[in-house]
Formats: structure tokens, C-alpha cells, sequence
């Protein structure tokens, strides 16, 4: 029994010792974030980054100031979803399906352990949020346009021929040209290491332009951290101390007389020079993401009060370089309901169907992402929301 035994040992601590060679390599080679990535994601349960991720992560809060409830239509939740679409929700772990006509609630709907007031990650729903608050910015005269060139803050592209004629705007259409590779699943990709690094304006800035800015479309959540490490500078410069979360708590989330505040994740402590990561993660409730809908909706008016201007809430809706996108939005203004929505990984959906009138909001865990629909870039389940939401409203 002794030879058996010493080759279970041998075979042991051959295992450990490469799995120790195999960690070592990792970390020497700058993928340290690797760790912080499995402990957040497949030691949860979990595969990729999810909707409660929250507390793996430093926050600030985006605070509301006297929150207003939404007005009810009366015919909130008189007729039931269609039944393949509520099968469609539930299939892939739906939190909160809502439908609002006119600025009133038609239809609300939570999932549990969900409920009206969870508020649950945005991902790339975030990228809206900050180019809204870049038009804030430029509203408020922190930033000198929209189409403002990077180096305005970022003098860390002065000697790159491409980066130099960069600008905001064209981060915010994904046409910049800027150095990078989406990727959500791989282990080891600089997108993981955005998500769980500790220092995203450095990841960034180190990445220079691959192609002449404006010339081709490529999603890239780089682009939009970009965008947050000028806002940053921008907001700093104006007033010293001013965070970005602090700059949407003012501009926007109390204005809107959002229910609850919301959080803002970052890539390190605040105290240590974190920043927010601006193209995800803003957690907030369902009722509250509607908001922002309904105020692009409104051409950027809240009760008689423009927050956002009306020509750049106007641009941000219409195509640039590819028809389905324009600035931090998707479109499919071809459809029988034109529509443009926020879209963030797993399936979170701010949408809005103008002629109509509607915003719809879908939060959730997982969502269908391989069936696309008629366009061939959105996916098909947005077209199956938006005309849930047509056929409530025409009831």
C-alpha cells in the first residue's frame, strides 16, 4: 500500500507546485486583478460580473434629494403581460419589468428576491448616464463642447498624432479609434482588468489609438472611462473635490426627484484616488432608471426646467457613424415603433418608444443575447419589449 500512497504524494505536490508556478506567473505577469475576478464572480456562483456585485467594490453614493413618486395610470396592471413574453422574463431572471405612458406608470412588475426598492447594477446603462452628464458639463461650462478635443484635459495624448485629434464626442459614439478589446468572459482580457483593477484612469491612459478617429465603429467601455477621466478633470478644475457621483446627485438625480439614492461603484477607495467607473455600474432602482428615460423622452425638460439641452439630447438620439447607435444610445429607427434604449450587460434596458410615448425599463441576471433582432445588432428580445409595452399602452 506504501508505492500507491507515495504516488497519490508525488501527484499532490506536482499539482500544488503548478498550480503555485501558474499563480505566480499570473501575478508577475500584471493580471493580479485575475484574484480579485475569481473571488467576485465564479466564488459567487456566478461566471461573468452580475446585478448585486455591489459590495465587492469601493462606492459613492448619488445622493436624491425630496424624492417624487411616480403617478400611476389607471390602467396600471389591469391587463397581464403576454404570456410568452412573461415566460421570456422569468426564463432569464428578470428583477423588474416596467412600462410608463405619458410620464405615468402602466405597468410594474418585480421578480423576487426583487422588489420596488432594489437597486440593482446598470453596467453599461452607465455609458448613457455619462455622456448625459458630459451635456450637463458643457451646460454648465466645465467643458468647452461636447465635441471638446481630449487633449482639453488629457495633455497624456499631446504627442499621439491620432489621440490629439480625438474628442469627447467621438468616445461617446464609439468611433474614437481608441486602443481596446470588449470582452466580458474572458479571465485574462483588459476588459476584466477594467472591471477589477484598481486603477482605471491608468489602464486607459496607457492605451494609445489604433485607428484615425471617426473612421469605424467598435463598442469599447474603455472609450466611456476615458470620457469619466476627462469629466473628472473637467469637474476638478471648476471645484476641487467634486466627484463625479456628486455631479449626477446635483445635475440630475435631484432634479429628477429620483426615489432613492443610488450608487456609484469605483475602482479603488475614494480616499486613495478612485474614481468612478463611469462606463458601468450605477446601482438604482427600476422606477429611478425610468426617470432618465422619461427626461431624454422629454428632449432633457423636467418640469419646465432644461437639465440637459434639447439639440444635444436631440444628437445623442440620431444615428452617427452606424445606424443603430448614436451617442451612448442603441436605435432601431427603421422598426414599425421606432425606438432607442440604454443597454447594459445581462440584459438592463432603459427604452424609449417616442411615438408612443414610452419608456420601458428591464432589469435583470441573465438575457438573450445570442438571437438578434431584424436589424442584426439589437437584440431580439428588445423588439418582444417594446411591443409588450405598445399593445398595454393601446388597451
Amino acid at each position: 500500500m506504501r508505492r500507491p500512497t507515495r504516488i497519490l504524494r508525488t501527484t499532490a505536490l506536482a499539482a500544488a507546485a503548478l498550480l503555485a508556478l501558474g499563480a505566480a506567473a499570473i501575478q508577475l505577469s500584471g493580471h493580479g486583478y485575475f484574484w480579485r475576478a475569481l473571488a467576485a464572480t465564479y466564488l459567487q456562483g456566478h461566471t461573468t460580473a452580475h446585478i448585486d456585485d455591489a459590495s465587492n467594490f469601493a462606492q459613492r453614493t448619488i445622493a436624491a434629494g425630496a424624492p417624487r413618486p411616480w403617478p400611476t395610470d389607471p390602467r396600471l396592471n389591469r391587463d397581464p403581460l403576454d404570456p410568452a413574453t412573461l415566460a421570456h422574463l422569468t426564463k432569464h431572471g428578470t428583477a423588474a419589468f416596467l412600462v410608463a405612458q405619458d410620464g405615468a406608470l402602466l405597468h410594474e412588475s418585480y421578480y423576487a428576491p426583487y422588489d420596488a426598492d432594489s437597486r440593482t447594477n446598470s453596467f453599461s446603462v452607465a455609458k448613457t448616464i455619462t455622456t448625459m452628464l458630459v451635456g450637463l458639463a458643457v451646460r454648465e461650462g466645465m467643458v468647452s463642447g461636447f465635441d471638446a478635443p481630449l487633449i482639453e484635459r488629457l495633455p497624456e495624448y499631446a504627442d499621439d498624432p491620432r489621440g490629439r485629434r480625438a474628442t469627447v464626442s467621438q468616445l461617446s459614439a464609439m468611433k474614437a479609434g481608441h486602443d481596446w478589446d470588449e470582452h466580458y468572459y474572458l479571465p485574462l482580457n483588459v476588459t476584466t482588468e477594467l472591471y477589477f483593477g484598481g486603477d482605471a484612469a491608468g489602464l486607459v491612459l496607457r492605451r494609445g489609438f489604433e485607428r484615425d478617429p471617426g473612421s469605424a465603429f467598435e463598442y469599447s467601455s474603455g472609450s466611456t472611462q476615458l470620457i469619466g477621466v476627462f469629466l473628472q478633470r473637467a469637474l476638478a478644475a471648476r471645484e476641487p473635490g467634486l466627484t463625479i457621483a456628486e455631479h449626477l446627485s446635483r445635475g440630475l438625480w435631484k432634479p429628477l426627484g429620483m426615489g432613492r439614492d443610488a450608487i456609484w461603484t469605483l475602482d479603488r477607495a475614494g480616499g486613495v484616488g478612485g474614481i468612478e467607473r463611469t462606463y458601468c455600474c450605477v446601482f438604482a432602482t427600476a422606477r429611478d432608471f425610468a426617470r432618465l428615460g422619461q427626461l431624454l423622452l422629454q428632449d432633457g425638460e423636467w418640469d419646465g426646467r432644461p437639465l440637459l439641452d434639447r439639440a444635444f439630447v436631440e444628437r445623442m438620439r440620431t444615428p452617427d457613424l452606424v445606424p443603430y447607435y448614436g451617442h451612448s444610445l442603441w436605435m432601431d429607427l427603421g422598426w414599425t415603433h421606432p425606438f432607442w434604449f440604454m443597454q447594459g450587460h445581462q440584459g438592463q434596458y432603459v427604452i424609449v418608444v417616442p411615438s408612443k410615448r414610452l419608456v420601458v425599463v428591464r432589469t435583470g441576471r441573465f438575457r438573450d443575447l445570442r438571437t438578434k433582432g431584424p436589424n442584426g445588432v439589437v437584440p431580439a428580445e428588445v423588439y418582444r419589449y417594446v411591443e409588450q409595452a405598445v399593445a398595454l399602452a393601446a388597451r
